[in-house]
């Protein structure tokens, strides 16, 4: 028989008809009579209702000969015993007591955290439908406003709003996702020892046709698309084969012209105009499938969409460096407030949150989703290294490309501000006029300039000394190559530039 409280054997053992446990006689009292009440069940409890269980004659006598005044008298190790067994009862009355305090205020923890998470969940609730409430305020406040008088067939004045906290939670988790999954694609370098003898014209063109490459959608993965424009509004998009998708014919007003135009995918244009407006026109279509006015009489500097990540809106940069989401469905641009910065060129990082803005002197990046931490800035010495001429993310994720007339710097975005990823290529008897890298970042490809003859030449990284081994082997000479960029199929890879008035393409053997 052993006690309910201390689990040793009894020595007086005695039943509680409360909670209907055997207790050490002398346990049992000194807890009843402390608290009042039985310790399991904590009813109300009294020393005269504890029954006292008869013991057999043997160990009665055993009990009275082990306790008795004369063997504690004469024998002192027995008496220690007795000492210790008393001692140890009270260890484990108060031991039973601890424990049962540490299962009450794991009750109250439990209650109290659950309590937490259900404000928590009340209050974020609260946040988004506010948040959807000023939404659609101020909606219902540009539909009231009165109309505006300006007369004009494709472009409509509209009422800014802020992006929401909501919307760049989604975009960040977007993002996330997209980056992901892009980690899988992996691109090998194609063959590109030598160009072809055989040069191809494509078309002819103005001579103040200007020429920028984007990826399908803002996805690498979907290959690469060249578009060739006017200051009127002509274009043509040209992928790795096909030449030429469409022109648009004029949809601008006689006081405006096109400042920026990119291709979003095989038939689509984003494009921006000296006065601020932009939108996307469908070049099959003939038509402007939407179009905005962002900050009246500034030039728009960059539309670019990766649609993975931004849904069903693109990013808009003007020339002073204001910042906008433009919602195709909504038709109204979110602004993100950035602080102004004189922006002559900016690039959209492949995870759709970093920007790049930059003008002669100065290059700065910095996050979408939060544009109030200070930018990180790229150390330039224009007194030196001349004015930056370009600039723009590698499509690997990881650099940041600056270029001007005389070199191009690689910086690594994984490391501090300013860490070159790889020596500096400097050109010192000739002038850098374009560059562009291919996917797997192991091929660059050059048009410089020297007494009057343009010259297209390549260089292969060399991962073990960090730099650019020019390829002499490689060369294509002409006369003013313009601009140049790279695109590919599945088998071979193509230059395609502006070379006088002419869009030439170079097949790589």
């Amino acid at each position: 028989m052993f006690c309910a409280i201390s689990g040793k054997p009894l020595k007086k053992p005695v039943f509680s008809p409360k909670s209907k446990c055997v207790f050490e006689k002398s346990l049992i009292e000194s807890y009843v009579l402390q608290n009042g009440q039985d310790p399991i069940n904590k009813e109300p409890l009294s020393v005269d209702e504890l029954v006292e269980i008869a013991q057999t004659p043997e160990q009665y006598a055993m009990s009275n000969s082990v306790n008795s005044p004369t063997l504690k008298a004469n024998y002192s190790i027995p008496n220690l015993l007795s000492s210790l067994q008393d001692e140890w009862d009270a260890v484990m009355l108060e031991n039973f007591q601890l424990r049962q305090q540490l299962d009450a205020s794991k009750v109250e923890l439990s209650t109290a955290l659950y309590k937490f998470d259900a404000a928590m969940n009340v209050a974020t609730r609260a946040t988004l439908e506010t948040e959807k409430l000023k939404q659609e305020l101020s909606i219902l406040s540009q539909n009231l406003a009165p109309a505006q008088t300006e007369e004009s067939d494709v472009m409509e004045q509209e009422i800014s709003t802020v992006v929401s906290s909501e919307t760049i939670q989604k975009m960040i988790q977007k993002s996330q996702d997209f980056a992901k999954d892009s980690r899988k694609n992996k691109f090998r370098p194609l063959p590109c020892s030598k160009v072809s003898t055989e040069v191809e014209v494509l078309a002819e063109v103005t001579p103040n046709t200007e020429m920028t490459s984007a990826y399908v959608d803002g996805n690498i993965a979907r290959g690469k698309l060249v578009l060739f424009y006017n200051l009127e509004g002509s274009c043509k998009i040209v992928s790795a084969l096909k030449y030429e998708t469409g022109t648009i014919y004029t949809v601008l007003p006689e006081s405006d012209s096109i400042s920026f135009a990119e291709p979003l995918n095989e038939t689509q244009v984003l494009f921006g105009t000296k006065m601020g407006a932009h939108g996307i026109y469908d070049l099959s279509q003939q038509q402007t499938i939407n179009s905005l006015r962002f900050n009246e009489g500034r030039e728009i500097i960059m539309a670019s969409w990766v649609k993975e990540v931004s849904d069903h809106a693109y990013v808009v940069v003007d020339s002073s460096g204001a910042i906008a989401l433009a919602d195709v469905e909504q038709n109204c641009d979110l602004d993100f407030r950035a602080n102004e910065f004189p922006t002559y060129y900016a690039h959209l990082h492949k995870d759709g949150l970093l920007l790049l803005q930059g003008n002669d002197e100065k290059l700065i990046v910095q996050t979408l989703s939060d544009l109030q931490k200070p930018a990180i800035e790229f150390d330039h010495d224009i007194e030196s290294e001349g004015p930056i001429r370009s600039a723009r993310f590698a499509s690997n994720g990881y650099w940041l490309v600056l270029a001007t007339q005389k070199m191009i710097k690689v910086f690594d975005l994984r490391k501090k501000p300013n860490t070159l990823a790889l020596e500096a290529l400097v050109f010192e008897n000739e002038d850098l006029v374009s560059w562009d890298l291919d996917p797997s970042m192991k091929s660059l490809f050059v048009v410089v300039e020297s007494g009057g003859l343009s010259r297209v030449e390549f260089y292969s990284f060399d991962k073990s000394a960090k730099r650019w081994v020019q390829k002499p082997e490689f060369t294509y000479s002409s006369k003013n190559v313009q601009d140049l960029t790279y695109v590919w199929d599945s088998q071979s890879g193509f230059i395609k530039a502006l070379a006088e008035n002419e869009i030439i393409s170079l097949k790589l053997d």
